[in-house]
């Protein structure tokens, strides 16, 4: 027994450290989880993403810049004409006031020199027009009636310009010279266009202009574009007015003896420009074509 007794000591002390080691290593081990134990995901402690895509703002700003240019690019409508019809400079130094024929060949030739003088002079100069059909033009009120009818929807000027620049075609005779017919041909002939032929071709114009051409047909014989055109007439009238085209610049009649020039008009915008506005040289007549000529 006493022999026996050392083996049983070392035995219980190896039985103890085994025993306490075990403890100790299960004790690590629901300190520290094991290579095969799962790992909480990071994703799931962070939100889901949103359901709408993150480009919805620039979306939705994009559809509203698109809609904002097909606005600005269609026209604009009123129910009343202009009361009075101006391009230019709002600040403008110099206003050069025409009143004119669209069937004047006087006021056509005019035309082109008048856009040079808007080109040079930018916002210095405003440009008004004022409606002044002559008695003998026989479709010179028809004409001022369409640039009014496109005013309504924002297009006066486009009109005015359309009608100046193609005035030997729409006054003369489509049936007679024929639609493709050379511009000398047109300018010689003596057969005015029919009204019926007028009018088709200025239905034409409204189309190209992307105007509502239903309305523009209606708008073209109403009493509110009619009295507008005769307000101005009536205005010219009581100016004295009897031929086109007649000018005022910055309220002084501009007189001249013949056709005016690119020259002379820049002359009498530069010298209102510098406060000294002067008549032109030559004859004091207002301008070549009077009420009782073609």
């Amino acid at each position: 027994m006493r022999r026996s007794l050392p083996f049983v000591i070392i035995v219980a002390v190896l039985l103890l450290g085994l025993g306490g080691g075990l403890m100790l290593f299960k004790r690590k081990q629901q300190q520290q989880p094991s290579e095969t134990s799962p790992i909480i995901p990071i994703v799931e402690t962070t939100p889901e993403p949103s359901v709408a895509p993150p480009e919805l703002p620039n979306a939705t700003l994009a559809t509203e810049t698109q809609e904002t240019t097909v606005a600005t690019e269609t026209p604009v409508t009123a129910t009343t004409p202009e009361p009075i019809h101006i391009r230019g400079g709002a600040k403008a130094a110099v206003t050069l006031e025409e009143y004119g024929d669209f069937q004047c060949a006087p006021c056509g030739r005019l035309y082109p020199v008048l856009k040079a003088a808007e080109h040079d002079y930018g916002d210095r100069l405003r440009v008004v027009f004022r409606h002044m059909p002559l008695q003998r033009h026989e479709h010179a009120p028809l004409a001022a009636r369409a640039a009014e009818a496109a005013g309504l929807q924002g297009r006066f000027w486009e009109m005015h310009d359309l009608l100046f620049e193609n005035s030997t075609r729409w006054t003369k005779g489509i049936d007679t010279v024929g639609p493709d017919a050379p511009h000398s041909r047109r300018q010689d002939s003596n057969i005015l266009a029919m009204d019926l032929e007028v009018r088709d071709v200025f239905f034409r114009y409204a189309e190209i202009l992307k105007l509502d051409v239903e309305r523009f047909k209606r708008d073209l014989d109403s009493e509110a574009v009619r009295a507008r055109v005769e307000s101005d007439h009536e205005r010219g009238a009581g100016l004295g007015i009897d031929r086109t085209p007649t000018l005022y610049i910055n309220g002084h009649h501009y007189a001249f003896a013949s056709t005016v020039t690119s020259e002379a008009l820049h002359a009498a915008i530069d010298a209102a420009l510098s406060g000294k506005m002067t008549e032109p040289s030559g004859s004091a007549s207002p301008a070549p074509t009077s009420a009782g000529s073609k």
